[in-house]
């Protein structure tokens, strides 16, 4: 039994490891009265450093994949012009790129002021769901509030990250939560039998049930069978699901990262990309069913 439970929390974690959350920070961006004021190269700074920020707090680590500059312009469909996408814009880029989450900042100017505006976007359902903004008399205060407003701002894409996991069953902490009811357990089934035995010794009342017994004995073989019969279904299945999740993981990272010099490449490319993610979301959704069936296989 205890073999099984450590063989199903292994793929388990396996599994919700097996795919990684691709969060893509396109070029900083400024209007046409703002450029004069920030040129390329500052953009460029400013960029680097609100991606800087979503590797701290999306780090590896945790599954999460900051997209590279080569990577997103390798990847961005032909005649897009960031510096006229907003909004919807946005979220369909992040898709024809194969990114989750997809941001920007954009400079411009208010009363003779620089201003800066970021927003992020989950491209799946086309929502936004962060943004900041603020002023600054230069690039360099717009630098500061960069700093000041990107943790929260990317923190936001775990939180939804992690909401998605715990709503689909698939979590990190799953090992820690099913390891503790198991230890949990054993003990109360063994206690009782042995102080009942010592307190207990006369045969008395056995020969009172004894009819009772094969009744009870065939129960409980009943219900061990449908047990090993949902779990193991259920773990294949699970197992069935987390593969299918790596692999299209798998294959949308390596198209992502190939990329191509022409447009046939990359339109062969970004096709590949979104059937990984096809393929990773229905493994996902494999996976969730599997995890179900083994949770009820318990209740027998």
């Amino acid at each position: 039994m205890k073999t099984f439970i450590s063989t199903f929390i292994f793929l388990l974690a396996l599994s919700a490891n097996a795919f990684a959350t691709y969060v893509a920070v396109l070029e900083t961006v400024a209007d046409e009265k703002a450029k004069d004021s920030v040129s390329l190269s500052d953009r460029q700074y400013l960029t680097n450093v609100l991606r800087e920020q979503a590797v701290k707090e999306l780090p590896a680590t945790q599954n999460y994949t900051i997209m590279t500059r080569d990577n997103i312009n390798a990847m961005l469909p032909p005649g897009i012009v960031l510096e006229e996408c907003e909004g919807s814009c946005l979220a369909e880029t992040g898709r024809n790129i194969s990114a989750d989450y997809i941001c920007q900042a954009r400079v411009g100017n208010f009363g003779g002021t620089l201003t800066l505006t970021a927003e992020l976007y989950e491209t799946a359902g086309n929502k936004l769901i962060a943004s900041f903004n603020g002023r600054g008399a230069n690039v360099v205060e717009l630098l500061a509030l960069i700093e000041q407003k990107s943790p929260d701002f990317f923190r936001s894409a775990r939180e939804m990250t992690e909401s998605a996991a715990k709503e689909s069953g698939i979590v990190e902490t799953t090992s820690a939560d099913t390891a503790k009811p198991v230890a949990e357990e054993v003990k109360p089934e063994e206690k009782p039998l042995v102080e009942k035995a010592a307190d207990e010794p006369k045969a008395e009342p056995v020969a009172n049930v004894g009819e009772s017994v094969p009744t009870n004995v065939a129960v409980q073989e009943s219900s061990g069978v449908a047990h090993w019969v949902f779990f193991s279904i259920g773990g294949a299945v699970a197992v069935t699901g987390g593969v299918l999740a790596y692999l299209g993981n798998k294959k949308a990272k390596d198209a992502a990262e190939k990329g191509g010099d022409y447009i046939h490449d990359l339109e062969h490319n970004r096709d590949r990309a979104e059937s990984g993610q096809t393929m990773r979301g229905i493994g996902l959704v494999v996976l969730a069913v599997g995890v179900a069936g083994m949770g009820i296989s318990f209740a027998f």
